[in-house]
Order: C-alpha cells, then structure tokens, then sequence
C-alpha cells in the first residue's frame, strides 16, 4: 500500500490566475504575458484522529491497526492516537518517542485495564479534542461498541460528526451482533459516515487504501 500510493504523481493545481499581479509583472513585456501569476489557496493539513479501544479481546485488534497505520506513517496524514477502555488518553506521543511496537505495547499498558465505557471515553476525547477538529480531520474509531451498560453518549459522537470530515467506524464483531446484548452499536453508526465490520487482514486493507486514495 505504502508503494502504491507514494508512487501516485503529485499534481498541484494552480489555482486562479492573479490578473492584477501578471499585469504588474509584464509591463516591462509590453504587457505580453510572459509570467502568469496564480493565485493559490493556503490547504489546511489533514490529520487522522485514531481511537481504539483496548479492553478485553478487541485490543489484538487495535493493536494491529495501530502497526498497520504506523507502518504507513509516510503517506498518510499526520496521525494522533488515543486508546481507552474505561478512560481515554493518547499515546501519540509514545509512536514518536519509541518503536511502533513498544509503543503499542505501553499504550496497551497504561490504557488496557478495565471493562469498556465508550461514553466516558468520549468525554475525555470531547475534553481534550472537540475544538481540534476541522473540516480536514477524519476520525477513526476501532471498537465493538459493547458498553456494560453505561451511558452511550451518543450526543457527543454527534457533535465529532458534525465537526470532523468523516467519522470511520471500525468494528471486529459481525454485523449480526451489532445491537445485541450490551452492544451500542446501532446507535453510534447513525453518527458514522461509514461503520465497517473489521475481521480480517483483508477488510483493513481494503479501509486503509480507500482512506489513502481520500488524502492524497
């Protein structure tokens, strides 16, 4: 994937002519239009804000979308990852600090302990977030929803999809299960642009390419 996309040709538009500057410029021309000047909008940078939870037998599964995500750390937006399972904090700074294996496995450390409460989880994220989204941000979350019955707080997952780009989910449960049991799930993808069953190698490359083709 890394090699796909880094390939890809890079086309800069050039924007809107500047008429006013290209005059300015090619007086000494006669007013022939030698150097054309365009007026170029500033892009905001993209970034990729990455929640997973870590709790019980979900966590493998975070653990290797963080090492895949990490492994294609070049042609991917500038990434901030955050784990929880009761309590969410990030870990960013851990990926720039340490190997991405070390890294995941002292995130796993100080975050994997304790049943999973997505609200709470998302009022840490709310706190220390909410005002960082962009219309460039996309926000993936990799969990299966299962709340123990605590409150959901769906309100704030509404309030991440109104503000971000797009808001991924990505699920290790079959689509069957979402809704059964202690599962939140139905109610969290109608704040999702896309809520995606996640089991196999496959079905993460699959996401993981349609998100780079979206950022280059």
């Amino acid at each position: 994937l890394a090699a796909r996309h880094s390939r890809r040709p890079k086309i800069e538009r050039s924007g809107r002519l500047d008429v006013a500057k290209t005059l300015r410029k090619n007086i000494r021309h006669d007013s022939i239009l030698f150097d054309t000047h365009w007026r170029k909008k500033r892009k905001q940078p993209a970034q990729l804000f990455v929640l997973c939870d870590v709790s019980g037998s979900v966590s493998a599964y975070a653990k290797f979308l963080l090492l895949f995500l990490y492994s294609l750390n070049d042609v991917l937006p500038k990434i901030r990852s955050f784990c929880f399972s009761n309590r969410m904090g990030e870990v960013t700074e851990l990926f720039n600090e340490h190997e991405v294996a070390n890294a995941i496995d002292e995130a796993m450390r100080l975050h994997g302990m304790g049943g999973s409460d997505y609200g709470r989880s998302l009022m840490d994220f709310e706190e220390q977030c909410l005002n960082k989204l962009t219309r460039n941000s996309t926000v993936i979350i990799l969990g299966g929803g299962r709340n123990n019955k605590t409150e959901p707080r769906l309100d704030i997952l509404k309030k991440v999809y109104l503000k971000a780009r797009q808001v991924l989910w990505l699920n290790p449960e079959s689509r069957a299960n979402w809704g059964s049991g202690d599962s939140e799930m139905l109610r969290y993808q109608s704040a999702c642009h896309q809520a995606s069953e996640c089991q196999s190698l496959q079905q993460l490359e699959r996401f993981v390419d349609q998100l780079l083709r979206q950022s280059s």
